[in-house]
């Protein structure tokens, strides 16, 4: 058994960044040091000319699990095997010191696939016809499946950062928008208490045409609309500062 006289807080090792497409979560992830970084969303080109449009050239590893070295699509029901590999070989890899999921929700599609692969449930190859309806020995699956990828990370060594996506329902009664983590079933109602950090990212406009600027921003602790989404900061940081990088990194470097 260990003595708390010994215990030393260490930089957080698991975040959950939560907001909109475009609202710089894998531009800011990007950022952090030595990045490996599994592209389930195919849609890393805009944050990379992003960085470098400001003059930032991130140096950063990556790979996706929608093709192969020989850029030959992976067939569907091979993908999350895909993504297992492409962990491994980054945990492995000394030079790889962040792990990032970008997205979430593009992790789930291949995880709904490889669910129904594994419960040897059919997969239709014609994109007009929908896959087998979940019933609910696959959503138990499911939940164990990335349950286990994700407690698997915490456990690993490294850090590692998951990107997710934001949906907004209304409240019947109030007609009030309320943000919810874009997650299928009852785990978008908990998996933030999987992260030592939770925060959510949005983007504004300040100024008026043609002098407009977009102001980043990170939110640590909710709002009256994102009470959903299960934000928090092991590291006490504010409720609200910049996405800057660099100011952040040294924030809980301290």
């Amino acid at each position: 058994m260990r003595s708390s006289t010994n215990f030393t807080p260490r930089l957080p090792q698991s975040l959950l960044f939560i907001g909109a497409p475009g609202s710089g979560k894998t531009t800011f992830a990007l950022q952090l040091p030595k990045v490996g970084l599994i592209d389930c969303d195919d849609n890393l080109g805009g944050p990379v000319r992003y960085l470098r449009a400001q003059n930032k050239s991130p140096n950063f590893k990556y790979d996706t699990p929608l093709r192969d070295a020989s850029d030959k699509p992976i067939s569907r029901e091979l993908q999350f095997t895909q993504v297992c590999k492409i962990l491994d070989e980054m945990i492995a890899d000394p030079e790889v010191e962040t792990i990032v999921i970008d997205s979430l929700s593009s992790l789930i599609e291949i995880l709904f696939t490889h669910t129904l692969h594994i419960q040897k449930k059919p997969i239709s190859p014609d994109i007009k016809a929908a896959d087998k309806k979940f019933e609910y020995e696959d959503w138990a699956a499911f939940g164990n499946i990335l349950r286990k990828l994700i407690f698997g990370l915490k456990s690993c060594g490294k850090r590692f950062i998951i990107t997710a996506h934001v949906k907004v329902d209304q409240d019947e009664l109030t007609k009030v928008l309320y943000r919810f983590i874009n997650c299928p079933g009852a785990v978008k109602d908990y998996i933030s208490g999987w992260f030592e950090e939770a925060w959510e990212f949005y983007i504004f406009t300040q100024g008026t045409p043609p002098n407009e600027k977009a102001i980043r921003k990170i939110r640590t602790v909710p709002d009256a609309r994102s009470v959903n989404l299960g934000l928090k900061t092991s590291a006490g940081l504010p409720s609200t500062l910049d996405a800057d990088a660099t100011f952040i990194l040294n924030a809980l470097s301290k």
